[in-house]
């Protein structure tokens, strides 16, 4: 009930619920300087904000997995399989192109 309340009213718990701060922080690459490149975003959400994230994402997964809606090749977002998976599959596909003479687009 929270949750669908928190979807479907305008309310201040809702504009507080997923309220963000987002920080500028230096990446390990920019040697301690303040230049902007070597900068970058970092978001903080609110932990009751997750927990929203956490139940839609679990509603969606019982809709979309059982109609079979994700392309087989989508890897993120299924239980059990990440984007790495995918991205050593191109990887692969690639590396045969190179040795065949062929091109990959």
């Amino acid at each position: 009930m929270w949750v669908n309340e928190i979807l479907t009213e305008v309310t201040s718990r809702q504009q507080a619920t997923t309220n963000s701060t987002i920080l500028q922080v230096h990446h390990s690459k920019g040697g301690g300087t303040n230049k902007t490149s070597d900068q970058r975003p970092a978001v903080l959400l609110n932990s009751v904000y997750q927990l929203l994230s956490y139940v839609i994402n679990e509603r969606l997964k019982k809709i979309v997995e059982p109609a079979n809606i994700l392309e087989v090749g989508q890897g993120g977002g299924w239980q059990g399989r990440c984007v790495g998976i995918e991205m050593q599959k191109v990887h692969f596909i690639q590396q045969k192109a190179r040795r065949q003479g062929k091109r990959v687009d």
